[in-house]
């Protein structure tokens, strides 16, 4: 697998090479290298708050991770991104949304997906 820039997993395995089952295999470098394009800002806030917060990077800086995780998601885990939405959505519509951390099997399943697909954030 490949090793981009933001550390945001826990230190683990290496990711398998193929997805999770009937998932598509690893992106390519191109694809990967899109999709950091279209999520830096998430990477270099996520950086910069590292950097601002390092006694509470856990707490201070979860927003900016999930934003980065998702961003990473929508391209290469998109059932697992549509599912974290769909709790988001319906957090919100519903009046139960007080930042709480009902969403967070979803924001594992994102995490997953990506490192079985080999993309670890760094």
């Amino acid at each position: 697998g490949r090793v981009l820039s933001i550390d945001v997993f826990a230190a683990g395995d290496e990711p398998a090479k193929m997805g999770l089952s009937g998932s598509k295999p690893c992106p390519s470098d191109a694809e990967l290298a899109k999709t950091a394009r279209k999520c830096s800002a998430y990477a270099k806030g996520l950086e910069g708050c590292r950097k601002a917060n390092p006694g509470d990077v856990e707490r201070a800086c979860r927003n900016l991770e999930i934003k980065l995780v998702t961003c990473y998601a929508e391209e290469h885990a998109v059932e697992e991104a549509a599912e974290h939405r769909k709790c988001y959505t319906k957090l919100y519509t519903t009046g139960l949304y007080k930042g709480l951390g009902h969403c967070i099997p979803y924001e594992d399943a994102m995490r997953t997906a990506l490192k079985a697909r080999g993309i670890t954030l760094k």
